[in-house]
Order: C-alpha cells, then sequence, then structure tokens
C-alpha cells in the first residue's frame, strides 16, 4: 500500500522505494515547493538515486515564491531522473528554467523528459531504473 503525502492539493508517493510519483493539482503556492523538495530530496540522498514521475494534467500556475523554493536544495545532490506527463509548453519552458537555475546554484544534475502519456513516462522511468549505474558520491 502507498501512503500518500498531501501538500495543499497536490499528492505525492513512493510506488517503490526509488519512484516517486507527483501529482499536481491546480496552483502551486508558497511553501509548497519548498515541502515537495524535502521529501524528494530526503529520498534521493539517503538512497543515493530517485526516479520522478510529475504528473502535471491538472497543474494551473506556479507562485513566485514556489518558483524559487528549489534554489536552496542541499548542494551536493545526486544526479536524478525526472519524467514529466502533460506539461504544455508554457509549462515546459518554466521547469526547464528552474531546473537550469537549480544546477547552477547547487550542482545537482536532473535528467528531464517530458511525455504526453503516463505510459511513456513510466517506460521511460522503468528503462531508466533497469539500467542505472551508479556514480561515485562526492567525498567516498
Amino acid at each position: 500500500m502507498h501512503e500518500d503525502i498531501h501538500i495543499g492539493r497536490h499528492v505525492l508517493r513512493f510506488e517503490q522505494e526509488d519512484l516517486l510519483v507527483m501529482e499536481f493539482h491546480g496552483d502551486l503556492e508558497s511553501g509548497e515547493m519548498a515541502a515537495m523538495w524535502r521529501v524528494h530530496d530526503e529520498r534521493l540522498l539517503a538512497l543515493g538515486r530517485i526516479f520522478v514521475l510529475a504528473d502535471v494534467r491538472h497543474a494551473a500556475g506556479m507562485s513566485r515564491i514556489a518558483k524559487g523554493e528549489g534554489l536552496g536544495r542541499p548542494k551536493s545532490l545526486p544526479p536524478h531522473i525526472a519524467a514529466v506527463v502533460g506539461a504544455p509548453y508554457s509549462i515546459q519552458v518554466v521547469i526547464e528554467l528552474l531546473a537550469r537555475a537549480t544546477k547552477l546554484l547547487t550542482g545537482g544534475v536532473a535528467t528531464l523528459r517530458f511525455f504526453e502519456t503516463m505510459a511513456e513516462a513510466r517506460a521511460y522511468l522503468e528503462e531508466c531504473r533497469r539500467t542505472w549505474k551508479p556514480t561515485a558520491r562526492r567525498g567516498a
């Protein structure tokens, strides 16, 4: 049984130890993205890998404050992979810009791909999980 984590109207759940499903519903308000990053980063740091399926088909917008909440994340995050489903082009641009800003400020590297359907995204993430090659951790 998967336990849902509710953050505002959004839902997160780990379907497998390293597979985080994030469902966005409506606007992303101040504090909500920071709470989501805490869940994500805690598991990423504990396992050294995480695969994210972000369903933004029912997302609306993101407050200015929420857009900047990923910039204070830990500086030594391991690489991770995200598949985003249902993002119109305008949201894809925002997500890509936020990912680039986070990379510049934290050094964390996320592989980010966009998909039209959940089935395509899940197939991609399963292939990534199957072929994952761990990287040496910093300081190891």
